[in-house]
């Protein structure tokens, strides 16, 4: 989580995508659910969200564009699996005006707690330092994590003390849960080259910067079948504690959060949720059963 997400199919990976972008204070901004002017969607400082929605100002979603946590349409609309539910909890409370702003990991809770955007739907996984800055809805994802390697796996990478003990560097995202967690099982944060997006870290293995990527298991999937498959995914790493995300949202809009937090766990035992998990390669039964409780108790 990818972080996120991460995560961040986590199934397109359009990095490249020119479609529907501009700059957006630190993010670009995505046409999604309604096209609505950038300027005009620029909240009073410190406007609550349904003080947004009353005013009929656009809910702006950070994502990552790392499928299939959320991604970027060749059209541009947002989807992935954090946007379409949280895009269908929000259409329960009668809101449909929306847009994604899609950032870094490392930015998203600055931007949010900085007004840059006002919902987190990317992927964003869950844990004690996150937990103490956000406000975090029911878990809507549950993951897991891989190492990416090169075909024949040369450096013989199975498990995070493989990464620990062996002459390896294996690329993570800057700001993601896969850093953070790796540092407090003890691996020294040198062996872990940071880039900005998946498919940088790709081409840093192609190139041979590094010898693996460490991402989550359907972010790998996704960029094996988005970027080419000249590299193998090992079985899921038992050293990661379970993962899982949820929408995240500033403390101050904890009244909203109620609400949204409420609409969401309804949602969460309807066909409709069990579907949008399906399409993207996720078990809903596993984001059913996680709490947000357990998962902000994750280290990190």
């Amino acid at each position: 989580m990818s972080d996120p997400r991460n995560a961040f199919s986590r199934r397109a990976l359009l990095r490249y995508s020119a479609v529907g972008l501009a700059a957006v204070g630190g993010g670009s901004l995505l046409a999604a659910c309604q096209t609505t002017d950038p300027e005009t969607g620029q909240p009073e400082g410190g406007a609550g969200l349904q003080q947004r929605v009353d005013s009929g100002q656009p809910l702006r979603l950070a994502v990552a564009n790392e499928p299939p946590y959320t991604k970027l349409e060749a059209n541009g609309e947002l989807t992935g699996a954090s946007p379409d539910v949280t895009k269908a909890v929000l259409k329960r409370m009668g809101i449909t005006n929306v847009q994604g702003v899609q950032t870094d990991y490392d930015s998203m809770i600055p931007g949010l707690n900085a007004d840059r955007w006002d919902i987190v739907t990317a992927g964003l996984f869950m844990n004690k330092t996150r937990c103490a800055q956000v406000l975090y809805a029911s878990p809507d994802i549950v993951s897991t994590e891989s190492f990416a390697v090169p075909k024949g796996n040369p450096k013989g990478l199975t498990t995070v003390e493989d990464l620990k003990n062996k002459d390896v560097t294996v690329a993570v995202l800057a700001g993601s849960f896969e850093l953070k967690t790796a540092k407090s099982l003890g691996v020294d944060e040198a062996k872990l080259p940071t880039y900005p997006r998946a498919p940088d870290a790709l081409q840093g293995m192609r190139d041979k910067r590094v010898d693996a990527i460490l991402l989550p298991t359907l972010s790998l999937e996704a960029l094996k079948e988005q970027q080419g498959g000249d590299f193998e995914i090992t079985p899921p790493l038992d050293a990661f504690p379970k993962t899982g995300a949820g929408a995240a949202f500033r403390k101050s809009d904890a009244d909203f959060h109620a609400k949204f937090d409420a609409e969401l766990q309804k949602f969460k035992q309807t066909d409709e949720f069990q579907q949008i998990l399906d399409k993207w390669g996720f078990q809903a039964k596993a984001a059913r059963e996680a709490t947000t409780e357990e998962l902000c108790a994750t280290e990190g």
